[in-house]
């Protein structure tokens, strides 16, 4: 009799936590996830990532679905075709964790630099970008992918993206620079200048303090500017 009584309470132990990790673990993804995203079929393609939102360790099975991608990106047998479920290993990774954004900065450069399967690579950080709005790494490399075609169209929006990424405080400086160096061919001088005086003025990095000192003095040296005693007089503000 002691022995089925204790049976059952280990059980109900057992069942219990369950019952409380499982309220645990969907009470904080509701917490990290978008409130529409429970609504989206993406998560209920295969049935262990159904069991990983019902569970909540889609971060876990994210990264066995990363493995999986891995060996199959590294079977050079698979090179035979160009790796053409590439798309479909790196789509379920991030069904399982849409916040694993290694994978798509990973898998769209492998998708639009190496095998040229650029509307994918696209694709790819778009659905990225869906689901971490404020990542800016994923902007950047949706830039790089625009950036590699022709056209005026492509061009603005490659900008757009590297100046929304400027606007995320953790930016690395080298977007300061790159779009400091699109901005001159194409803007005026003078509203470049004041570009460069603005990136003086707020970046962290010396180095890029620097480099828009020199960009500046250039522009005022090449004639260009319309109104040069206005930028001269702003950059000796700046000393």
């Amino acid at each position: 009799m002691m022995r089925k009584t204790a049976f059952v309470f280990v059980i109900v132990f057992f069942m219990s936590f369950a019952v409380y990790f499982n309220s645990a673990s969907t009470k904080k993804l509701f917490e990290i996830q978008p409130e529409w995203y429970f609504l989206n079929l993406n998560s209920y393609k295969v049935f262990s990532h159904v069991l990983g939102v019902a569970f909540g360790y889609r971060t876990l099975l994210g990264d066995f679905e990363y493995i999986n991608f891995l060996q199959y990106y590294g079977d050079l047998d698979n090179m035979a075709d160009r790796y053409k479920d590439l798309y479909d290993y790196l789509d379920r990774i991030t069904d399982a964790d849409p916040h694993f954004t290694f994978a798509y900065t990973y898998g769209s450069a492998i998708l639009g630099f190496y095998i040229n399967r650029h509307d994918e690579a696209v694709s790819f950080i778009q659905k990225g970008l869906k689901y971490n709005p404020k990542n800016w790494k994923l902007r950047f490399y949706m830039g790089a992918l625009l950036y590699q075609q022709e056209g005026e169209l492509d061009r603005e929006r490659y900008i757009s993206f590297l100046e929304e990424a400027l606007e995320f405080d953790d930016h690395p400086a080298i977007i300061e620079r790159l779009l400091g160096n699109v901005y001159e061919t194409y803007k005026p001088a003078d509203e470049t200048a004041e570009y460069w005086l603005n990136i003086m003025k707020t970046t962290r990095s010396q180095e890029t303090r620097d480099f828009a000192q020199t960009r500046i003095i250039h522009l005022i040296e090449s004639g260009k500017l319309e109104a040069p005693d206005k930028i001269i007089k702003l950059l000796e503000e700046k000393f």
